[in-house]
């Protein structure tokens, strides 16, 4: 189908970044004397970013407040972000069709706003997209629709007219529940979860280049 709108999620999605989260959460834990476990990073990955301050918090006993853990990680991530980050495979070219296509389109993360922006922004793709809607700004993460229905909303489309590119499971069928089509993006740091997008989504890609490979056919 050619989409009405497109809501795109950002980390592991349009960016190659997951793995600088879990370097990020690493780096942050040693810097107290704690040892990090990857288990941590899997478990953060479905929270939106104030509440995986609050699991750290939690889960070490950390001297600090979620609040102030925000920032000594947003510190340690930013440059990373703007520096070294990598779009994945395509998706610069795909997002340039989509938009002389005429199609609409944002994205919807779970992290920080002032980050995403900036990140896109140095990406040099932020001229593709309407705008960034937040899970902040809609008081919850992924696990329910709402933010995928407020991005719709806002790019005047139906849900049955909006394509959402997600990498995570609890995403996936978030968006399936409210009658999105949904297209699964692979990300290596996960494979067994993709596994399980394969049942759900609506079709699934390992990289943008075979969206572009198909729209030239």
């Amino acid at each position: 189908m050619k989409p009405k709108a497109i809501i795109f999620d950002m980390d592991g999605t349009l960016l190659d970044s997951l793995s600088v989260w879990a370097d990020s959460d690493r780096e942050f834990l040693a810097g107290l004397g704690f040892e990090y476990d990857p288990k941590h990073s899997l478990a953060m990955k479905t929270m939106h970013f104030d509440s995986a301050c609050e699991y750290l918090v939690r889960e070490f006993s950390l001297p600090l407040t979620a609040e102030e853990t925000g920032k000594r990680i947003l510190k340690i991530v930013e440059e990373h972000y703007i520096n070294e980050i990598p779009l994945k495979e395509g998706a610069e070219e795909f997002l340039a069709a989509a938009k002389n296509a005429g199609i609409k389109m944002c994205v919807a993360t779970s992290n920080k706003k002032s980050l995403a922006e900036a990140s896109l922004k140095a990406k040099g793709i932020m001229g593709c997209l309407e705008f960034v809607i937040t899970s902040d700004e809609v008081g919850g993460g992924k696990e329910t629709p709402e933010i995928f229905l407020k991005a719709a909303e806002r790019l005047g489309a139906k849900p049955s007219e909006t394509a959402v590119f997600e990498d995570s499971i609890h995403a996936v069928l978030s968006a399936k529940s409210a009658g999105f089509k949904v297209i699964g993006v692979y990300d290596p740091l996960c494979p067994e979860e993709f596994a399980e997008i394969e049942k759900s989504a609506d079709m699934t890609i390992k990289s943008f280049t075979e969206l572009l490979k198909e729209h030239t056919k």
